[in-house]
């Protein structure tokens, strides 16, 4: 097998195991009897487990926004990719079964680790400045400045993700983009 094909077999198992039953929930013997490596292979790709953690959270980083720019291509306003984000987020929340975030659920499992909060906190302002860049393209209501805008739509989605998570509902999003069509 390729070395390209086992390092992308340990990394596939080790991101879903660690969504979907956490990081510190998730062993090292679990991904290698999971992916079928030998532990050698693991720790030729991985020097340890939180490298295998970084390495997740770069590939889901760069998915992610593989997934929203594609989203938002077919749009012609930046009015409507705003109102796109908070339907692209309810889309996935329902996809993975309102488990929540996957930046959000790593930063409460390791919250003492700089280098995967340094990656948490890259992934969040990436998605602010999404947000800050849109908004300063539309002809909104300026109840506000754009700042201050692209802040509240930012907090609206990610709180409604977060209480979407812990009800199981996209209800909370759908709110929040009500709100949002409000202040748009």
């Amino acid at each position: 097998m390729r070395d390209s094909a086992v390092k992308d077999r340990i990394l596939d198992t080790a991101s879903r195991l660690f969504y979907d039953q956490g990081y510190h929930a998730t062993g090292i013997n679990q991904i290698i009897e999971e992916a079928d490596i030998a532990r050698a292979s693991l720790y030729n790709h991985f020097t340890s487990k939180t490298e295998l953690l970084l390495a997740y959270l770069d590939r889901t980083h760069e998915d992610w926004f593989l997934e929203l720019d594609r989203y938002l291509a077919a749009l012609p306003t930046p009015k409507e990719k705003l109102f796109a984000l908070f339907d692209h987020r309810i889309q996935r929340q329902r996809k993975l079964k309102y488990k929540g975030c996957h930046f959000n659920k790593i930063t409460a499992e390791t919250c003492e680790d700089e280098e995967v909060f340094r990656r948490v906190k890259m992934h969040k302002e990436r998605f602010r400045q999404t947000i800050r860049d849109l908004v300063g393209q539309t002809d909104h209501r300026r109840m506000m400045d754009d700042e201050t805008l692209a802040d509240t739509l930012f907090l609206l989605l990610e709180g409604g993700i977060s209480v979407g998570a812990m009800y199981r509902s996209s209800e909370y999003a759908e709110k929040a983009r009500t709100i949002a069509a409000m202040l748009l």
